[in-house]
């Protein structure tokens, strides 16, 4: 009986440690290329977006803007509708640095959440170390966090979903339009009630 609940209980816990999957697909071979994420890559080029944020049932819309200021460095900034600055970082790939952020955002939980989304929301290229063939899917390990990025038949990126070894955090959904440019994107959380949608202000 004691010999029966015990593998009972290793049973539990083996399956509940399975290792992470997309689609639950582990068909990866090594590889050693570049996957290019081309929406915030140009120099200088500042791109606007109507963004609407949903955090535990609480709604706020405002602009985001994002552009690349150097070879290594992206700045983002968040306004409100009333023309306030929510919060104004400078990020890379290693390091970021808070120009401003407003006194109900200024938690470290809240920081490391937003510069953890935008940094791989504006990171422009990422090198993977596996490509599942079946799906036309790369993962990326950096840091001990895991970097699947979806490619379309076009050789598009249209998704980047973080995760751990056992469960996704967040995902980065793109909708470019037929130019290439990216018309919309969300970033939506798996472990709190996070959903940030974006749609992309021609000026």
């Amino acid at each position: 009986m004691r010999y029966s609940v015990f593998s009972l209980l290793l049973l539990v816990l083996l399956t509940g440690c399975k290792v992470y999957y997309p689609n639950g697909k582990q068909n990866y071979g090594a590889i050693d290329t570049l996957v290019q994420n081309p929406y915030f890559a140009r120099l200088n080029e500042e791109r606007l977006y109507r963004a609407t944020i949903r955090f535990y049932g609480k709604e706020m819309t405002g602009m985001f803007v994002a552009k690349r200021i150097s070879q290594d460095d992206h700045r983002i900034v968040l306004t409100s509708d009333l023309g306030n600055t929510l919060f104004d970082i400078t990020i890379s790939k290693d390091q970021h640095l808070v120009n401003y952020v407003m006194q109900d955002l200024d938690r470290k939980i809240i920081l490391h959440t937003l510069v953890r989304d935008f940094r791989a929301l504006t990171q422009t290229t990422y090198r993977p170390d596996y490509q599942n063939s079946i799906t036309n899917q790369f993962l990326s390990i950096y840091n001990g966090k895991r970097y699947f990025l979806k490619i379309d038949d076009q050789g598009t990126l249209t998704k980047i979903e973080m995760a751990s070894k056992y469960k996704t955090a967040f995902e980065i959904q793109f909708k470019p339009d037929s130019l290439g440019k990216l018309d919309s994107f969300n970033i939506k959380h798996h472990g709190i009630k996070l959903k940030m949608d974006f749609v992309n202000i021609p000026f």
